[in-house]
Parts: structure tokens; sequence; C-alpha cells
């Protein structure tokens, strides 16, 4: 005869009571011990993997804590009629209903803030967390398992990870976990309501962590830009050689910016054919034939039109 089963949790929510009370009262039709109930379940079990035992399915009745969805599934089956599969049917839905009202209580608990994109990698960790508790909570191998079934396997340490807000999980690990929450939860529970938003929401934490580099505020091909800068060393030495260059005065107000550096309109020469060439030349010795800048700017003249 087995020990005297306590009393359900006194600490225990409504939901929790019912679920903790429904088990005890399976386990009181089918006459058997918490052992024998494991060895049934393990007879039972539906799919590969260590069953509940002893130890775990007592706790499911205590009322302390919300079992596993698999614990409370296998709890129920090996209470029903072992020769039955109809009875085992409805003795797992039934429970099934009650743990879900409790998941959902839990899972609302969660919630600390208003629900909204996931706009923080902490943010969506915690609506996973929600996912994750009314999935069953799922052990972390099993969600492994699960996302290998669904085409891209998160490893147990990259999950602990993610699931603790540590680091935000990749597209495609995402959509494996939230395929494998609905999974988890048995046919016929729908855990993810759109996996479109939450999609939607890692890419606002994505764009978030990892912005774009800014683009160039000009484009700027290479030829263009060593045009420039010839031209400007060109008109740098015009202005040295008659004396107008000053090095302390930098970039004037007039100063265009064009393609990402500065720019000086070209010297006025560089336009010229040979007849303005001249005209330039005697204009200048014309205004002042002594002057010694307008000699320079007409010797300049004369070296211009000999080079082109």
């Amino acid at each position: 005869m087995g020990r005297r089963a306590k009393p359900v949790a006194a600490g225990a929510s409504p939901h929790l009571r019912a679920l903790a009370v429904e088990l005890r009262e399976m386990k009181a039709r089918s006459g058997l011990t918490y052992a024998g109930l494991a060895k049934r379940a393990q007879e039972l079990a539906e799919r590969p993997g260590k069953p509940p035992g002893a130890a775990t399915l007592r706790g499911a009745a205590t009322g302390t804590h919300l079992p596993r969805l698999e614990t409370v599934r296998a709890f129920a089956r090996a209470a029903a009629d072992r020769n039955s599969p109809h009875a085992q049917l409805g003795a797992v839905e039934r429970v099934e209903a009650l743990w879900a009202a409790v998941s959902i209580e839990r899972a609302a608990a969660l919630a600390t803030e208003p629900a909204r994109p996931r706009r923080s990698t902490a943010g969506l960790a915690l609506g996973l967390v929600q996912l994750q508790a009314r999935a069953g909570r799922p052990s972390l191998r099993r969600l492994e398992e699960l996302s290998d079934a669904a085409g891209h396997r998160v490893p147990r340490s990259t999950l602990h990870l993610i699931l603790g807000g540590r680091v935000l999980p990749t597209r495609d690990q995402l959509v494996a976990l939230l395929v494998a929450f609905d999974a988890a939860a048995g046919p016929g529970r729908v855990v993810v309501g759109n996996h479109w938003k939450w999609l939607v929401a890692h890419e606002a934490v994505e764009a978030k962590l990892h912005p774009d580099p800014p683009g160039p505020i000009f484009g700027c091909a290479d030829h263009q830009l060593s045009e420039i800068l010839a031209r400007r060393e060109r008109n740098e030495a015009f202005l040295r050689k008659i004396g107008k260059f000053n090095d302390e005065d930098g970039d004037g107000e007039d100063d265009e910016y064009r393609l990402g550096v500065s720019y000086d309109p070209p010297p006025p020469w560089e336009a010229m054919d040979d007849d303005e060439l001249a005209a330039w030349e005697q204009e200048a010795l014309a205004d002042d034939p002594d002057d010694d800048v307008g000699e320079r700017l007409a010797e300049m003249a004369r070296r211009a039109r000999a080079r082109g």
C-alpha cells in the first residue's frame, strides 16, 4: 500500500488546484501506485525517450508547481484503461484543457510590459519564454530535437542564451523555434498565433542592433576625384607663383564642396582657346604694364597657350 498523499498545496491557484485534483482522482480510479503509473507510462510511451518516473508523477499531483505538459499527458494515459485507446485519449484531453488554463494564467504573469512589438533582445526573449510556457515548458533538449525536425537545429546551449535574452537568434533559428513551440504543444494546439509578426519584430531588433552603414553623401567616381584633386594642385601652384596663396587661410567661404572634397572653381585660362588667351594676356598688360602681377598673369597665359 502506498503512502498517504499530502493535501493539495494551499497556495495553489484555482486552475492549478483543479489540475492536481483531477490527476489524483485519475490515480485513485486506476488503483495503481505512482511506481505502477510510471511503469505503465513507460509501456505506453508515444515517443522514444525517458518517460516520467514515479517521483515526477507524484510531484505533478501536489499542486505546488505547473508540471510539464508531457508529464500530465503521460500521467493521464497511464491512469486510463490500458486496453482502451479511446479512454486514454479522453483522459489526455481533460488534463490538457486543465493544464492549458494554468499555463495561460502563468504565461500572462510573465508579461511585465504591455503587448507591443519586441524591439530589444530582452523583449524578444520575454515573448519567447511566454510561448515556451504556453507550449508546456518543453525542455531545452526537446526544443533542440523539434527545431532539428523543423529544418534548423538550435543547440541547447544556444537556446539557453536566446531564452535568457543574452543573444538575438538568427532568422532561421527563430523560425525553427516558433515551429518547435507549436510542435511541443501537440496536434491541434496553436501556440504561435502569427509567425510573421515575430519575424517583423526580429527584423526591428536586428536593425536596431546592426544598422546599415551610411552611404556616401555624394557619389564620386575615382577618375572624377583624381581630376578634382589635380585641378586643385594646379590652381594652388599658380597662386603660389603669383604670390597670392596663403597657407594659413585654409578653405574660404566661397569654396564649394562637391563629391566629398573641397573644390575651388578652375582658373579661367583652363577653358580659354588661343585667341581668348591672347586677349587675356593683352588685357593683363594693358591694365598696368609696370605691374609685376600683370606681367606674371601674362606669362601664365603664354605658358597655358604653349601647353595647349
